[in-house]
């Protein structure tokens, strides 16, 4: 008899783990929504050419709200400049943006832990040139070192595994 309650015993917790795992509430709790960036650093070198010899605006962006993240995936580098300021104060504690202004020819280097612990639904660094395009990428499957190519017209990003 004991052998008969011990072989149905996992069907009942199956059922239960199951149930539990359609709701919402359980399923965010077990499985959290998003992704944790994994970089070890977010390194960007713009050329001598670049943005005609101007500095270029970079924003590496952060978006941890599902909703938000769907609009600004669209959005082009205009776009996210212009309604950036309006977007962070509709938005308080959803956006975390780290913004640079790179003169051409220049290195930067940041840390990634600069970026680690939150999840996040988006993760893209937006570009502002003088010349029309997306100039955007996202970044958040990116793993280990990410390198940033700011080049004469757009930029490009790679990643080194760890």
């Amino acid at each position: 008899m004991t052998a008969a309650i011990s072989r149905w015993l996992p069907v009942p917790l199956l059922v239960l783990m199951l149930s539990l795992s359609s709701c919402s509430t359980v399923k965010s709790t077990l499985f959290p929504p998003g992704v944790k960036p994994d970089w070890d650093q977010v390194s960007l070198t713009t050329a001598a050419d670049s943005n005609r010899d101007f500095p270029v605006a970079v924003d590496i962006v952060l978006v941890m709200d599902e909703a938000l993240a769907r609009k600004i995936s669209t959005m082009k580098a205009a776009d996210w400049f212009a309604a950036r300021a309006g977007l962070i104060k509709a938005n308080p504690g959803d956006l975390d943006i780290e913004s640079l202004e790179l003169v051409p020819g220049a290195t930067i280097t940041l840390p990634g832990k600069r970026f680690s612990g939150k999840r996040v639904f988006l993760a893209v660094i937006v570009a502002d040139y003088l010349t029309a395009g997306e100039h955007n990428v996202r970044i958040d499957t990116f793993k280990g070192k990410l390198r940033v190519e700011l080049g004469a017209t757009d930029f490009s990003v790679s990643a080194s595994e760890k």
